[in-house]
């Protein structure tokens, strides 16, 4: 199961699911990636960064300097190892520029299902914070469901009546 990170737009209300870990798509196309991705700076980063490694590699080789043409390769093997480490948090990154904030973290097996999960409990929330007047529909046991997407043990349950009571305080 992967874990995902699912953030929610503020003001647009519409969610999008972030695997959490080394990005193999990145690592294979990584500029290509990066722009696929709206990481302009970093395609073009990744783009020039190759550019002039194998031009470095290009220059050892053609005037005999060994050690330029090992660095240049070196270069172009790390490049794409950078980017697949790097890939999700740069998309993490642009989200939170373009007014994202993370709602949570769930292992789930897909970004859809991560997606799904995040929008049940936060309906959940929703109902629990409901004014007083309004009575929710009756619930027997515990809900399933969310209890692996929760971080916490016993997050699943709603706080205890007396959860912001003050006892030092008077009146």
């Amino acid at each position: 199961m992967a874990v995902f990170r699912v953030y929610q737009h503020k003001t647009k209300k519409n969610y999008q699911a972030v695997p959490v870990g080394f990005s193999v798509a990145a690592f294979f196309a990584s500029f290509l990636w990066a722009a696929a991705n709206n990481l302009w700076g970093k395609a073009f980063l990744l783009f020039f960064g190759f550019m002039v490694m194998i031009g470095a590699a290009a220059a050892g080789a053609l005037l005999n300097f060994p050690l330029l043409a090992l660095s240049g390769l070196a270069g172009i093997a790390l490049l794409p190892l950078w980017a697949g480490v790097q890939g999700q948090s740069w998309v993490c990154a642009r989200l939170e520029a373009q007014n994202y904030q993370l709602v949570k973290r769930i292992n789930s097996q897909s970004a859809t299902q991560a997606i799904q999960a995040a929008k049940r409990s936060h309906q959940a929330a929703e109902e629990r914070d409901a004014p007083a007047g309004h009575k929710p529909a009756a619930t027997f046991g515990r809900d399933f469901r969310d209890i692996r997407d929760r971080s916490a043990a016993n997050a699943n349950q709603p706080p205890p009546k007396d959860f912001n009571a003050r006892p030092w305080r008077k009146g």
